[in-house]
C-alpha cells in the first residue's frame, strides 16, 4: 500500500487529495499543510507548509523519518523554487523541475518558447521597464495590433492576478504604471485575442504527454457577466462543448507535446500537469499562458470528472510507463462555485464560523473542497478569501451538476457573510448545441 504527500491547502490539494484517495492501493495521503477539509478518510495534515522554500529542509527531515512513495506538489511557488530538485533523491517528485517551471513563472520565456516552435499566441512584445511599456503600447497601436484593446502581462508569479486587460489604448497608457508598481515593471504588452477561452490540462512524463480529452472554463473576473477585477478563480466547470475531444487532441499535439520536447532539449526536467489557457479565435486556437500545475479551481470539475485511478497515472509520469496508460472521462459534467470573503480579493475575514456543509453533501453528486478553512477551538472556520469550492457531478449534463452546485451553496452558511457569482457555467447552459 502506498502513502502519498501533497503539497499545498488550497481547494486544488484536496481536489487531488480527495481522487487519490479512492484508490484501492493508497493507504494514506498526507496533506502539507492542508486544511481544515482535507483530514478526511485517508488524510491526515502535517504541521509545516511546505510550499514554503525556507520549510525545504524540515520538509527533507520529515520524508526521512515519514517516507512517502509519491510527492505531488500543488501550487507554482514551491515548483519554482526548486522543490522537485530538493526532493527527488528522497521520494519520487511529481511536477516540473525550476527550469522547466519557467514556463509558467517567466511570461518572456514562454514567449521564446512558443516563438520558436511556431505556436499559435498574441502578438508581444518583451518590455524592461515602463518607458518601454508605454513605447509598446504605441508600436502595437501603430500596427493596428490594438484594435481590441491590449492585454499587460507580468514577468512573475502573481497568483494568477497579474494580468490586465486593457479595452484602449489610452486605458493601456494610464494604467501601465500602476500595473507595474503591483506586479513589476517587466511586462508583456500583447495584442488581446478575442474568442472563447478554456483550459486544456495533460499529464507528462518528461517525453510525452497524454491530455484529459475534456477541457474546463474557468471564471477569473469577480463578478457576474466577467465584470470587476481579476481574481484567482471564482468557479469552473467542464466539459465546455466548444473544446470537442479531437480539438484538445490537436491541441496536444500541436501544442503541449512540442513544449515538452522543447524542455526535454534544452534540459529541463518536466514530470508533472501542464496547462495551456487556449483562446478560440476565428483563425484558431492561439495559447494565451502555459501553468505547470493543474489550475484551482478548475482541478475540482476536473477531478470528478476523471475516470482513472489518479495515482497509478502520476506514479506511471514518475516512473516513465505514462505510455502504458490512457485517461478515461467519466460522462457528463461537473460545475465548481467558489464561495469568499466577502472582501476578496484586496482582503478577507479570518475566524467566521462555516456551517451547512454536511447538509450540502447530501445532494447527491455534491463534495464541497475546502481552501481558506481551519479549525479553531473545534470549530470550522475561515481563514482565507477563498473559502470554499462547492462542486457538483451528474452524469446527466450541465444543467443538473450546476443546479446541484448551487442548490449545495445554499445550504452553507458563513457569519460574516460570503460572496459567489450566480453564473457560473450560464454561456454553457445557454448554447444549443449539445455536447
Amino acid at each position: 500500500m502506498a502513502k502519498v504527500m501533497i503539497i499545498g491547502s488550497g481547494g486544488r490539494e484536496h481536489a487531488l487529495g480527495w481522487k487519490i484517495s479512492q484508490s484501492p492501493d493508497v493507504s494514506e495521503v498526507l496533506y502539507s499543510p492542508g486544511n481544515a477539509g482535507t483530514e478526511e478518510g485517508k488524510g491526515r495534515n502535517i504541521p509545516l507548509d511546505a510550499a514554503k522554500p525556507e520549510n525545504f529542509d524540515a520538509l527533507t527531515s520529515q520524508l526521512r523519518a515519514d517516507p512517502v512513495d509519491l510527492v505531488i506538489v500543488g501550487p507554482e511557488a514551491p515548483l519554482v523554487s526548486g522543490i522537485e530538485a530538493r526532493l527527488k533523491d528522497i521520494a519520487p517528485v511529481f511536477g516540473p523541475s525550476s527550469d522547466a517551471a519557467a514556463l509558467e513563472a517567466d511570461k518572456f520565456f514562454s514567449y521564446r518558447i512558443m516563438s520558436e516552435l511556431d505556436i499559435p499566441q498574441a502578438l508581444s512584445i518583451i518590455c524592461r521597464n515602463t518607458e518601454d511599456a508605454k513605447l509598446a503600447i504605441r508600436t502595437m497601436n501603430g500596427l493596428g495590433a490594438a484594435r481590441n484593446g491590449l492585454v499587460m502581462k507580468a514577468r512573475g508569479l502573481t497568483g494568477g492576478k497579474g494580468v490586465y486587460v486593457c479595452d484602449s489604448v489610452e486605458e493601456a497608457l494610464d494604467e501601465v504604471a500602476i500595473h507595474g508598481n503591483k506586479y513589476g515593471h517587466e511586462v508583456l504588452i500583447a495584442e488581446r485575442l478575442v474568442g472563447e477561452e478554456f483550459s486544456v490540462f495533460g499529464i507528462s512524463d518528461g517525453k510525452r504527454v497524454i491530455p484529459l480529452e475534456f477541457a474546463v472554463q474557468d471564471h477569473k473576473r469577480l463578478l457576474d457577466n466577467d465584470q470587476g477585477v481579476n481574481t484567482g478563480g471564482m468557479g469552473a466547470y467542464g466539459p465546455t462543448s466548444i473544446a470537442k475531444p479531437q480539438l484538445i487532441r490537436r491541441i496536444s499535439e500541436d501544442i503541449l507535446t512540442p513544449v515538452i520536447s522543447k524542455m526535454r532539449y534544452e534540459g529541463r526536467e518536466y514530470k508533472g500537469f501542464i496547462y495551456a489557457g487556449i483562446m478560440l479565435t476565428e483563425e484558431g486556437p492561439k495559447v494565451l499562458e502555459f501553468n505547470v500545475r493543474f489550475g484551482d479551481p478548475e482541478c475540482q470539475p476536473a477531478m470528478m470528472l476523471v475516470k482513472n485511478d489518479l495515482y497509478h497515472l502520476l506514479s506511471a509520469a514518475v516512473d516513465g510507463t505514462l505510455h502504458e496508460q490512457k485517461i478515461e472521462c467519466n460522462p457528463g459534467s461537473a460545475t465548481c462555485v467558489i464561495l469568499a470573503s466577502r472582501g476578496y480579493p484586496e482582503q478577507h475575514q479570518k475566524g467566521s464560523s462555516i456551517t451547512g456543509i454536511a447538509e450540502a453533501e447530501n445532494i447527491r453528486g455534491v463534495k464541497v473542497f475546502h481552501s481558506g478553512t481551519a479549525i479553531k477551538d473545534g470549530q470550522l472556520v475561515t481563514s482565507g478569501g477563498r473559502i470554499l469550492g462547492v462542486t457538483a457531478y451528474s452524469e446527466h449534463g450541465i444543467e443538473i451538476s450546476t443546479h446541484r452546485a448551487y442548490q449545495a451553496a445554499s445550504l452553507i452558511q458563513i457569519t460574516d457573510g460570503f460572496r459567489y457569482r450566480r453564473d457560473i457555467a450560464r454561456s454553457e447552459l445557454n448554447r444549443n448545441e449539445p455536447f
